[in-house]
């Protein structure tokens, strides 16, 4: 269960997430995709879609639910309707396709198991934001056993620690990875010592600190640098302060926003620069940083994702939020690379994230998981 799923894309890592693992896993396990007709905020539903049934997409069984029918009575019937063993909970607050469905359990409406993915809502930046509601949330659940007798899935050991924090110690858990994609051919790109092609790419909302990125870039003082953003402008008020920002960028830097990408555009994107710059506040497994350094990209991001000691494996930068003259200064480095130099970099990222996520383990550890 899932609030968006493809064709959609608006809503970022979630729906990659889900996606990939039913390619993944899709010949080992029947999956069952219930989702909403639309994408994340959109107000007209899919082209090409068929609602209200069960249809194929991409080789997946999917149900897209209409407005008309996202209502409790519609929602708990289809559960009950479809055979299945497991449910998989892709979202800790939606109403639908979480809250309720965890009621019935309790009420006994609905026997199977339940595993419930929160997607780093746990995490202390991720409750940062609209904290009241949140943390009600989370005392009316442990005071009605809502999460009594479910499995959790967290994607990384800061994740695992998190869950125990907010639900319990004795929460009974399964720590593994989002499935990655397929890996894709490394897309060679010219590199000239004085220049960067760096690229921004996620969901413009604080979060994923854009104002911050540019705030570094005002203090590089040398090279010739091309800065892009790609992603929707979720919240116009941050994206206005943002555009306001960087034009007072440095002449030698060039801002640019692109426009928004489909999934399936992103590795091409990405492969001409030479470096990802994301300094998210917060990221449970971050798809984009997987996908540059699967392309054998750089990048350049903060400390609170589970992509660690870059700067070791030379494999880019993970930098405390609370350093800005280190993002500056690992910039002013990447500047100056020669093509040979550069090279080198690009294959060990692409050696570093193959290290990092074994296919098959995680494969196993996800049927483990099911079964």
């Amino acid at each position: 269960m899932c609030d968006w799923f493809l064709p959609g894309y608006l809503a970022g890592g979630p729906i990659q997430s889900i996606a990939t693992l039913t390619k993944q896993l899709g010949n080992d396990i029947n999956f069952r995709i219930i989702t909403t007709d639309r994408d994340f905020r959109a107000k007209a539903p899919y082209e090409h879609i068929v609602t209200n049934t069960w249809t194929n997409y991409d080789g997946r069984d999917v149900f897209y639910i209409s407005p008309e029918n996202m209502n409790a009575d519609f929602v708990l019937k289809l559960i009950q309707t479809t055979p299945h063993d497991v449910i998989y909970m892709n979202s800790l607050y939606s109403k639908l396709f979480t809250i309720y469905p965890l009621k019935w359990k309790l009420q006994k409406k609905i026997n199977s198991k339940i595993v419930l993915a929160p997607r780093g809502m746990l995490r202390d930046r991720a409750l940062a934001v609209k904290p009241l509601k949140k943390h009600l949330f989370l005392l009316y659940a442990r005071f009605t056993g809502l999460f009594k007798n479910i499995h959790w899935q967290s994607t990384s050991r800061q994740e695992s620690l998190e869950i125990k924090k907010r639900i319990g110690e004795d929460v009974k858990l399964t720590e593994v990875s989002n499935l990655p994609a397929a890996c894709n051919d490394m897309k060679t790109i010219e590199k000239h010592k004085g220049d960067l092609r760096l690229c921004f790419i996620a969901r413009i909302v604080d979060i994923k600190n854009l104002n911050f990125a540019i705030e570094v870039l005002k203090d590089v003082k040398a090279g010739t640098i091309v800065f892009d953003v790609y992603g929707p402008k979720e919240d116009e008020d941050y994206w206005r302060l943002c555009e306001s920002n960087a034009k007072t960028l440095p002449a030698h830097i060039t801002f640019n926003y692109k426009s928004v990408l489909k999934p399936e555009e992103i590795s091409d994107t990405i492969s001409r620069y030479h470096a990802l710059f994301l300094p998210t506040q917060t990221e449970n497994f971050g798809h984009v940083i997987v996908e540059a350094l699967k392309n054998g990209r750089l990048v350049i991001i903060s400390d609170q994702t589970p992509w660690r000691h870059l700067q070791a494996e030379y494999a880019g930068f993970d930098i405390s939020l609370d350093n800005k003259q280190q993002f500056v200064d690992s910039i002013d480095m990447l500047v100056q690379l020669n093509q040979s130099e550069f090279d080198v970099m690009s294959k060990t990222c692409i050696t570093y994230i193959n290290h990092q996520l074994n296919l098959e383990e995680i494969k196993a550890q996800y049927l483990e998981l099911f079964n």
